[in-house]
């Protein structure tokens, strides 16, 4: 499993990031970008459209 950096790294680099909250007065915790904040992210930590692994490597090889 990917570590929380990891899933926040992803989220603000994927294209299908869609928060949960819809609300505006969430707050600075509950609202910031990350898989887990995805309404794709389900509840056994998993990505229901598969990108995590495929955004990591991405991101991976753009370091190299």
């Amino acid at each position: 499993m990917a570590s929380k950096e990891q899933l926040q790294l992803v989220a603000h680099n994927c294209s299908q990031y869609d928060s949960k909250s819809g609300n505006s007065f969430t707050s600075a915790v509950e609202s910031s970008i990350s898989c887990e904040t995805c309404k794709h992210f389900t509840k056994n930590h998993k990505c229901d459209i598969h990108l995590v692994d495929p955004i990591l490597s991405r991101i991976n090889n753009d370091e190299c």
